[in-house]
């Protein structure tokens, strides 16, 4: 029997938590990760190693999002992103219980990377198909509060990861976590997939695929349809999701290392910091959403895009004065990529058909993932050393506010009104 529809909008952005957790946690732990795999006497150069591994979880994420779409556009929304999580958890699980540097020599590192390549592969096609499905699932009316709430579950998955990072670091010593205690995260969550996937069995298809289904008008070739026939959206879309990639990115993921390593904050405050951060943009993701549904979406964009373009500095150099209140900055960054999260994604996936939205989803915000998020840490380090500046890190989110303004610009009409494009248009 399927499910009820709010059942469902919650089974899968539970799904999402999961996927967000697991996927997310690495970075939460990289201060450790980069002690146990990669041991150097430059901290600066361990802490980049760590994140180039970071990394590989996104190289991977265009194979995934075009093997998953596929699967997904041509034949079953709901089979393509129900194995997902099976295939993220066994990834993560084998992270946790992986030998260190110091008992398999090189052969951990590169398994580490191998590791975190298999998550971005599964993550790609998780994350893309459940914004699909929910888009497809819901009444046209509701659409932006429902994406909402997927985007809000996957903040609050990196919300839990950062959370059980504080009760770590408070419960034990730093030699521990560097010994055992960072394998935790990655064991807990990779022992939770099988959950999302017994209950996603009773999931079925959104009538607007099987629409397409029954009528014969399923693409045979998404990708080649996609690549040739809607450039302008792909381009468009590329846009609209830079900010939110680099803000979730710098402000989140990079910010843990970047202050206990670089700028020699307090593990404990900044665990604390994050964590609230994490909470407060919880719910300025659900109200985006919710305004979606009642307003233009344009201005929505505009002013969330600006606002990140403008703060940046300001924040990042106040990070760098070495004497910046945490709490503070963690609801102004709350604020900035909770309200860009609720809004970005839902425009994303209302650029595309039916008959190619999985694809069209998946491979532009898997791309933009693997070029902006997924070298994010790695650029901001990069700054830093070119720049000489610790608040270099600002520039790049100012990069990603501008394409993020010009992105709004560029949306079509119907993608500023709160209704769904017609059946396979």
């Amino acid at each position: 029997m399927a499910l009820p529809q709010r059942k469902v909008v919650a089974i899968t952005s539970l799904g999402g938590l999961l996927e967000a957790y697991d996927f997310t946690v690495y970075a939460h732990m990289a201060a450790y990760i980069s002690l146990v795999f990669f041991p150097a006497s430059d901290t600066t150069s361990s802490l980049i190693n760590t994140f180039v591994t970071f990394a590989f979880g996104y190289i991977s994420r265009p194979l995934g999002a075009i093997a998953f779409s596929h699967w997904g556009d041509r034949y079953s929304r709901k089979a393509s992103f129900t194995v997902t999580i099976l295939l993220m958890a066994v990834s993560t699980l084998l992270i946790g219980l992986l030998p260190g540097y110091a008992q398999w020599g090189l052969l951990a590192p590169v398994l580490l990377a191998v590791f975190r390549f298999f998550q971005g592969f599964s993550f790609a096609g998780e994350l893309s198909g459940a914004f699909t499905y929910l888009y497809e699932i819901v009444p046209a009316r509701t659409q932006g509060f429902a994406v909402s709430i997927l985007g809000a579950a996957t903040l609050a998955g990196t919300l839990l990861g950062v959370s059980l990072h504080g009760v770590l670091i408070h419960l034990l010593t730093m030699e521990q976590m560097v010994d055992w205690g960072w394998r935790v995260p990655f064991l807990l969550g990779g022992s939770l997939g099988a959950v999302s996937y017994i209950v996603r069995r009773r999931f079925v298809e959104p009538e607007a695929f099987r629409v397409l289904v029954a009528r014969g008008e399923v693409e045979k070739l998404p990708l080649r349809t996609l690549l040739t026939q809607y450039r302008s959206q792909i381009f468009t879309g590329l846009l609209l999701v830079m900010p939110v990639l680099i803000a979730v990115t710098v402000l989140v993921l990079f910010i843990p290392g970047y202050l206990t390593r670089l700028l020699d904050y307090s593990a404990r405050e900044v665990a604390l910091a994050n964590g609230l951060s994490m909470f407060a943009g919880v719910p300025v993701c659900l109200l985006m959403g919710w305004l979606s549904d009642r307003l233009d979406r344009r201005y929505l964009m505009l002013g969330s895009s600006f606002l990140i373009f403008v703060t940046a500095w300001p924040l990042f150099h106040w990070y760098a004065s070495g004497n910046a209140n945490l709490l503070v900055t963690a609801l102004t960054g709350a604020i900035l990529w909770g309200s860009i999260d609720g809004i970005s994604l839902l425009l994303l996936v209302s650029a595309f058909p039916t008959g190619i939205r999985f694809t069209g989803m998946a491979c532009v915000y898997n791309v933009a993932a693997t070029v902006f998020a997924g070298f994010g840490p790695v650029i901001s380090m990069g700054l830093i050393r070119v720049t000489q500046l610790q608040a270099a890190p600002a520039l790049y989110l100012m990069i990603g506010g501008l394409a993020g303004c010009l992105g709004a610009l560029l949306i079509s009409s119907e993608q500023r009104r709160n209704h769904a494009p017609a059946l396979g248009a």
